[in-house]
């Protein structure tokens, strides 16, 4: 596998010493995240946690540029890219990790590059290919949470079948048009992953409701975004309530959130992989 990194990664000499490496990050940098450790359910600790963690952002367009920069804000300690697309001009509508100067570039040296001028102790790796069945299982191994950022179904139905079967948490979200969606997936959980919901959809039958025939507001895609890098920051920490059954749909034009119900299918794998643990 082509696997670039930004900067030389090191393992920690066991739990113990990753634990002692993020509480001296975050010792170092306890002006940067001042207003994290006095947040109720944050603090010290959870800060720590963050640091400690490790989260693969799959596409880094318009949904993974929020969540990579807002990830690296908070400290996450190591990010994972993948895209294998380079910047084109249209992207710089709502692609906020790259800029001008950026046009023909790999995204993910863009991305790591944002991420780096934002964050400089964040740990990047890169990865220059496109997700599909070959790949998405070894993409997502070692990781604490993985992001969907993607733009097609048939890549979501990879990464999210990767994640059921690793038993990684998975945040979708989508954005076309005026509105947008966000759902997460924690497999073993007993609630629904994405095939349950679009198991049966195609980037054929969807064509028409797709951004590149459809648009997209530019500001869509960061709230989706944003709303995916809150419910990681969230599945990091157990804090609160996931998005797991739950889809949450915004409309921009009304200005609204809406909730869907969402029901594991019981003929799905990740409804196999419950029945096989219990």
């Amino acid at each position: 596998m082509d696997i670039r990194e930004t900067e030389e990664l090191t393992q920690a000499d066991g739990a113990a010493g990753a634990a002692g490496a993020a509480a001296g990050a975050v010792g170092a940098a306890s002006g940067r995240y001042a207003r994290h450790l006095v947040l109720a359910g944050v603090g010290k600790l959870g800060q720590e946690t963050f640091g400690r963690a490790k989260v693969l952002v799959v596409g880094a367009g318009g949904l993974g540029s929020p969540v990579l920069l807002y990830l690296a804000a908070a400290g996450v300690g190591e990010l994972g890219i993948v895209d294998g697309d380079q910047v084109e001009e249209s992207n710089l509508q709502r692609q906020v990790a790259h800029t001008q100067s950026d046009l023909g570039r790999p995204k993910v040296d863009s991305a790591a590059d944002a991420v780096k001028a934002l964050n400089p102790a964040i740990k990047v790796r890169t990865w220059p290919m496109r997700m599909g069945p070959d790949n998405a299982a070894t993409l997502v191994k070692g990781y604490d949470v993985v992001v969907d950022a993607l733009d097609t179904i048939a890549a979501r139905l990879y990464l999210n079948d990767a994640c059921v079967d690793a038993g990684v948490p998975m945040v979708h979200a989508a954005a076309t048009a005026w509105s947008g969606q966000v759902m997460t997936v924690v497999p073993g959980s007993g609630g629904p992953c994405y095939r349950c919901l679009f198991g049966d959809a195609t980037d054929d039958s969807l064509g028409p409701f797709l951004p590149a025939r459809a648009g997209v507001l530019s500001s869509v895609p960061g709230v989706m975004g944003c709303i995916e890098a809150t419910e990681v920051l969230k599945l990091l920490l157990g804090a609160g309530d996931s998005l797991v059954g739950r889809l949450l749909v915004f409309d921009a034009l009304r200005m609204t959130f809406d909730e869907v119900k969402v029901l594991a299918d019981p003929e799905c794998r990740c409804s196999a992989r419950m029945r096989s643990q219990a």
